[in-house]
């Protein structure tokens, strides 16, 4: 079973929970194969740029006479930090950026996760799910002769090109 971390947007869930993010706290094989492009998919540039410095730096290391395995391991353990700790990372920015943490739900997959989460929600949250707002309408803003009441001038000629 996997751990999926519950994050809220900073101002708070909307009115059918789609800024709600669920992030499974498991390795992720395309951050172990190609992290920056993995951060950058995440939307963290920093980390992405900073993981595309290092891959440089250590293709230039493994260039040089006798540090070819040496290179190799350098890339090799920042894509191992990426596949396990990117998903870390990308929680930690996503609560100091202000995104709260609600809960952990265990589960098999996103599904079962989001059903259990939003199963064990109040009912006052559901029943202001459902509830949608209606408009206001104004009824009859004609002063009888065809005429609109419009007090502020907006509307000077009204559709037959009277004043």
């Amino acid at each position: 079973m996997t751990s999926y971390l519950v994050l809220e947007a900073p101002g708070g869930p909307d009115r059918d929970h789609r800024s709600t993010r669920f992030i499974a706290d498991r390795f992720s094989w395309l951050a172990l194969l190609f992290p920056w492009v993995w951060f950058a998919i995440q939307r963290l540039w920093l980390v992405a740029i900073g993981i595309v410095v290092l891959q440089v730096s250590a293709g230039q290391v493994s260039g040089l006479e006798g540090f070819g395995t040496t290179g190799a391991l350098f890339a090799l353990a920042a894509g191992l930090i990426a596949g396990f700790e990117g998903r870390n990372i990308l929680v930690r920015h996503l609560l100091c950026n202000g995104w709260t943490l609600k809960d952990v739900v265990h589960a098999r997959d996103l599904a079962a996760a989001e059903e259990i989460y939003f199963s064990n929600l109040p009912e006052d949250d559901i029943s202001q799910i459902s509830k949608i707002p209606q408009p206001e309408w104004k009824q009859d803003r004609t002063n009888g002769n065809g005429f609109m009441n419009d007090p502020a001038g907006s509307f000077q000629f009204d559709l037959n090109g009277r004043r």
